[in-house]
């Protein structure tokens, strides 16, 4: 059976989370008078995720993982089941992204009124917000021509903005366009995956516009516990900047050489080398201090 939109995500013990997402997806799904499925890759969730869903929403299809996928390899799985079926749209949706009872039928609009005025379908970026802050997750916009991987959030209310990137949060992409991009690159271990897609997009003169209202809620990851968390120590800090949820060198390598050109090897580089002359300016600050 053909929907008008597949909902594609990925799990991993947030069962409740993940139960809310859904439901409020549906929401505005039916508000904006579309049909729609999901497909969800529960990654060994040990808090009953998949089975909790399964029980819930008989729409969506829940694939079990082993634990080994995280974002963008789930994502990856999803986008690849979503494609077994007859559908207008996917809309990749994080499972701590809680949307709005008015977000698909502004995404979709937005989607309309892009094809009008350029004669192509685009993908449509969906803003959040973190409890009705600042825009949390969303489009982006390159800080310079030179700093290319350096992005800044754009949001305009009533408005849509050409992007540069994104993050994957509640994004929504025509079929058409998901089988002209392909499938979210699998080299990644977990982030980077959204960025590169948006990346690849452009390449083959895609364009990506956020969506003119904010469309949901989701909170701004903390840097605690992460590698900007001063309080921990110096070592523990760059184990953290290393790991497959910061800056893995290996998946690190694979983005800025698919899309740094003749800069790669700087583009590489430069994040591991900030962090050590940071580093080093606050140890001789502290040093100072003591004098």
């Amino acid at each position: 059976m053909s929907v008008d939109v597949i909902a594609v995500l990925t799990a991993f013990n947030r069962k409740e989370k993940t139960i809310k997402s859904l439901a409020l997806f549906e929401r505005a799904a039916k508000a904006a008078g579309l049909t729609y499925s999901a497909v969800l890759v529960d990654d060994e969730s040990t808090d009953g995720t998949a089975q909790a869903v399964e029980q819930s929403y008989t729409w969506v299809k829940v694939i079990r993982g082993k634990g080994d996928l995280y974002w963008c390899r789930g994502m990856a799985l999803a986008v690849t089941e979503a494609l077994k079926e007859e559908s207008a749209h996917i809309l990749w949706l994080n499972d701590d992204t809680d949307l709005n009872e008015n977000a698909l039928r502004i995404m979709s609009g937005a989607g309309i009124e892009l094809k009008n005025i350029y004669g192509k379908s685009g993908i449509i970026v969906g803003c959040t917000t973190s409890d009705g802050g600042d825009v949390s997750y969303g489009g982006l916009k390159s800080i310079s021509s030179f700093r290319k991987f350096s992005y800044q959030r754009v949001f305009q209310e009533h408005q849509s903005i050409e992007c540069d990137a994104m993050n994957g949060n509640a994004v929504l992409i025509t079929r058409e366009d998901v089988q002209k991009i392909g499938n979210l690159d699998v080299k990644y271990e977990h982030a980077m995956g959204d960025i590169d897609y948006a990346l690849m997009a452009k390449k083959l003169g895609i364009k990506i516009f956020t969506a003119p209202e904010i469309v949901g809620i989701c909170g701004q990851n903390s840097d605690k516990g992460t590698s900007k968390d001063v309080s921990l120590g110096l070592l523990t800090r760059w184990d953290k900047m290393l790991s497959r949820k910061e800056l893995p060198p290996k998946s690190w390598f694979h983005f800025t050489f698919k899309h740094g050109g003749v800069l790669a090897p700087l583009y590489f580089i430069w994040p591991y080398i900030k962090f050590w002359g940071q580093a080093f300016k606050s140890c001789r600050k502290k040093m100072s201090d003591c004098d």
